[in-house]
């Protein structure tokens, strides 16, 4: 019980110093969280902020779809193909290293400002990072599974849906938790970049007298990303409750 509180007496603590400093430097340099609640809170709920915010998640999700899509097959074929491994791993450790907000231009220059500019640059940014924690959990499937498997006459899709699958359960909700963090980043990245969307709403309230606004946009996209990695957390344990016993062990 005392344990589960502590992320409660975490979170308190930090609120507590901000609103000490926040009262000491001013709502022009750092809002107190008293203020973030009277000037953000009426602007959260008259309409300006949760349509334009679904409306950003959903394209979002879009990108973070293909990219997950896209990203689990190349990571087990990399695994499981010395010949793709060695053809697609240089273009992986690139693409991980790789600023997003640097392609952001010439992502302009190739779709535009609009819906392909913002689904491609969440693409670009998740898929990487899917694909390498994918890669990573096949290849550490033991390989006498494998060989039970074959013993038994498996085919490769039996081998894959009967023995692969099923290890690389956890490293799937990973790779969701990871690809959707860098997929909420993205899409802030760009929008905030061409000014349209949940980004445009950042990119004007950090114009105003008050950095309360600012600070109450970035306080949702934070319980936004801790919310959605709650519920993938939730998913793991229902999908691969063995892992978990494993972990806690």
């Amino acid at each position: 019980m005392k344990r589960s509180l502590l992320p409660l007496g975490g979170i308190a603590l930090v609120l507590l110093l901000w609103e000490v400093a926040g009262r000491r430097l001013g709502d022009a340099l750092l809002a107190p969280p008293s203020a973030v609640i009277v000037q953000f809170v009426p602007q959260l709920f008259d309409g300006s902020v949760l349509p334009v915010l679904a409306d950003s998640l959903r394209q979002m999700l879009i990108g973070f779809g293909l990219a997950y899509a896209f990203g689990v097959p190349a990571g087990v074929l990399m695994a499981r193909s010395r010949t793709f491994d060695a053809l697609a791993h240089p273009w992986l450790s690139m693409g991980i290293v790789t600023s997003i907000a640097a392609l952001v231009p010439l992502f302009i220059l190739m779709f535009g400002t609009g819906f392909s500019f913002r689904v491609s640059i969440v693409f670009f940014a998740a898929v990487w990072f899917v694909a390498l924690t994918v890669y990573q959990g096949a290849r550490g499937i033991d390989p006498r599974w494998l060989e039970v498997g074959r013993a038994f006459e498996a085919g490769p899709l039996q081998s894959f849906w009967k023995i692969m699958l099923p290890a690389l359960c956890p490293y799937l909700i990973i790779a969701a938790r990871i690809g959707v963090l860098h997929a909420i980043r993205a899409m802030v990245v760009a929008e905030t970049f061409v000014v349209v969307g949940y980004g445009a709403l950042i990119h004007n309230s950090g114009l105003s007298v008050s950095t309360a606004p600012l600070l109450g946009l970035l306080l949702v996209l934070m319980a936004l990303g801790a919310l959605a990695t709650w519920i993938l957390r939730r998913a793991s344990s229902w999908i691969a409750p063995w892992y978990q016993e494993r972990a806690s062990a």
